[in-house]
């Protein structure tokens, strides 16, 4: 039973089918009806340079079948369709039906079971039917219907080239990293969002948003001299670079579990060895430290513990523009610890000159320097 379960293959059509018409105010699911056709392609004809239409036959590991059960129904008793989108169908009667949601459900699935059984990308066949409209299946107004943003996405990255639709939220994004982090923070301020899939619960990763997957795992190695470097296997990953006193979700070594030796004794730096750690998300480090360092208090979470050293709690806290950027709301926004200075200039920051010209009111009063001289007397000489 093993070997029928991983050798054998099951062949087959591809049906076309056609999306109902539901009212926008009704309640009603959407359903996909088999219009009794099936997709067709150009198939050249050997020894020639023409071509005929033939229908797609597709052969697959028998393992990624998965049964959907559709229903039969009546068309002749269906307002939310047109009867002469079936004029194939034999009797034109009835065919058969399925919810849209099961075939969504049914990708997903095999999808998973794809990955699971390691399927070459290269052996995925690529279809381009005759007509456009009958494969890949669509909805009324011409947007796709069963699509699998995962597997686009994968296959995006097999051709090398970057991902652009959000994993979350299904949108096409050009600053992926920006618009991932916007999803992490709202999640983590309790902010809601109308997403595909929701963010993952437990330290999700920078470039998908999901957590528990080992290839998001994330070493850093901190150098001497220059920016860090960072190595993770996340399909959505791209080479990036960290800049000095960032403020936005960079890779970051924790101190706390990494701690810097101080200087040697005469010396005014440490020595820095270089070799890959576990990193921590900067948005992740709240929810690091609660775990990982119970000694410390965290302003908003933990009052108990000692206060966090200043470099660490630096690192962690987020400004107000990247809260307003993530469009948080005020209430939610992150409890800061005493002594923060939101927004204060780097230490490299350039100060404020004084404009040239500024009212006589601004400027210090000075007080007129007088000379003293001594007094000259003159004298006249009388004979």
């Amino acid at each position: 039973m093993k070997a029928l379960h991983t050798t054998a293959k099951v062949t087959g059509q591809l049906l076309t089918i056609i999306p109902s018409h539901p009212l926008p105010d009704s309640q009603d699911p959407l359903f996909f009806l088999w219009n009794g056709g099936y997709v067709k392609a150009q198939s050249v004809i050997p020894g020639t340079s023409e071509s005929t239409e033939c229908v797609v036959i597709v052969s697959v590991p028998g393992f990624l079948v998965k049964p959907i059960n559709p229903e039969p129904t009546f068309i002749r008793l269906r307002d939310d369709v047109n009867s002469d989108d079936f004029l194939e169908i034999k009797g034109g009667q009835s065919t058969w039906q399925v919810l849209h949601a099961t075939l969504l459900a049914a990708c997903e699935l095999l999808w998973m079971k794809a990955v699971e059984g390691k399927v070459p990308l290269k052996s995925i066949a690529c279809i381009t039917p005759s007509d456009a409209k009958a494969f890949p299946y669509q909805l009324s107004d011409g947007t796709p219907a069963v699509i699998s943003v995962k597997a686009c996405n994968l296959l995006t990255v097999s051709k090398g080239e970057r991902i652009t639709m959000c994993l979350l939220c299904e949108a096409k994004v050009t600053n992926m990293r920006s618009h991932i982090g916007q999803h992490i923070l709202c999640a983590l301020s309790n902010t809601p969002e109308s997403l595909k899939e929701q963010v993952g619960k437990v330290l999700p990763c920078r470039f998908c948003g999901q957590s528990g997957l080992p290839e998001c795992a994330i070493r850093i190695k901190v150098l001497a001299s220059g920016p860090p470097s960072v190595e993770m296997k996340c399909i959505y990953h791209f080479v990036f670079k960290i800049k000095a006193h960032t403020r936005r979700n960079v890779p970051i070594r924790c101190t706390l579990c990494h701690p810097v030796l101080p200087p040697e004794p005469g010396k005014s730096t440490c020595k820095i060895i270089p070799a890959f750690v576990d990193a921590v998300w900067r948005y992740n480090m709240v929810e690091h430290v609660l775990n990982q360092h119970a000694e410390y208090s965290v302003p908003g979470h933990r009052e108990a513990g000692a206060p966090l050293p200043a470099e660490v709690w630096g690192s962690m806290r987020l400004t107000d523009l990247e809260q307003i950027a993530a469009r948080i709301p005020k209430e939610h926004w992150q409890v800061g610890q005493e002594g923060d200075k939101e927004n204060a200039p780097a230490s490299g920051s350039c100060t404020r000159k004084r404009p040239a010209l500024e009212s006589a009111a601004s400027l210090p009063l000075k007080r007129p320097r007088t000379a003293v001289q001594p007094l000259q007397i003159s004298r006249t000489s009388i004979a």
